[in-house]
């Protein structure tokens, strides 16, 4: 779990990342990356229903939470991030996911 002052809470939030934020597709995740007032990262971790049922969206969560736990020291700060997984994440293996999501960061200019 991400401590709490590194998660976006509020649906408001979301809105203004979607709408203001910047767009990155990745094979495996949607990345929306939106500069924040903050000196640190907050993250949002979207999966739909399209991606399984509530038990498979949850692994997916528990692994993109881990990812971005194992490369936090990597990401420049002061970013709103919200990600969203695609479909095809939950069939896919760990470090596969993992590699696309520094390949995303690299895009968006934050690794």
């Amino acid at each position: 779990m991400l401590n709490k002052k590194l998660r976006i809470k509020n649906g408001k939030c979301y809105k203004d990342i979607y709408k203001y934020g910047k767009r990155i597709t990745g094979k495996y995740m949607i990345f929306y990356i939106r500069k924040n007032e903050f000196m640190y990262n907050r993250f949002g971790i979207v999966t739909s229903k399209k991606v399984g049922n509530a038990v498979i969206r949850n692994k997916v969560k528990r692994r993109i939470r881990a990812i971005v736990k194992n490369n936090m020291n990597k990401i420049a700060t002061g970013n709103d991030i919200v990600i969203i997984s695609r479909k095809n994440t939950a069939n896919a293996d760990f470090a596969l996911i993992e590699k696309d999501f520094l390949i995303v960061m690299r895009k968006a200019g934050l690794c």
